[in-house]
């Protein structure tokens, strides 16, 4: 939501070393932020509240391990809803808790989504609700060769 005028104009090389910066640490204080930038703690500051308003800040979060909760198997699930069955689907990817993340996509499958879980039982357990609904095909995965980061800016 863009509560400033501020993205009228593009994002500078300050907002995109600040934007770095916070990703890297989103828990750096404003004076280390300032510091590793060249700016004083109020311009950081300011730039940043007008980053959130714009819409180009959108939160801040803390990145877990599944493993350490005793979820070790990942997978991605493509699925293609059934005729008249998309919004349904969609619902239901949004009321799975063991789906982490899914988007609409193009191409022959309507979905494609991550699913995070303990172990292969609890991961066909998760498609077969999906099953009367859509068709899918599950790849596990082995190992992230790219984690989720910033693309550039």
């Amino acid at each position: 939501m863009n509560l400033s005028r501020y993205v009228i104009r593009p994002l500078d090389a300050t907002d995109r070393a600040i934007i770095a910066a916070l990703v890297k640490n989103g828990r750096m204080t404003v004076r280390e932020l300032a510091t590793r930038i060249g700016l004083s703690s109020p311009s950081i500051t300011e730039r940043i509240h007008k980053l959130e308003d714009a819409g180009a800040i959108r939160g801040y979060t803390i990145t877990v391990d599944p493993n350490v909760f005793g979820l070790g198997i990942a997978a991605h699930v493509r699925m293609r809803a059934m005729p008249g069955e998309v919004k349904r689907v969609a619902q239901m990817l949004i009321d799975t808790p063991e789906i982490v993340e899914a988007d609409r996509v193009t191409g022959e499958d309507c979905f494609l989504a991550k699913v995070i879980v303990s172990d292969v039982d609890e991961l066909e357990t998760v498609i077969d609700r999906f099953l009367p609904f859509s068709s899918t095909d599950t790849a596990i995965i082995q190992s992230s060769t790219v984690v989720r980061r910033l693309p550039k800016l």
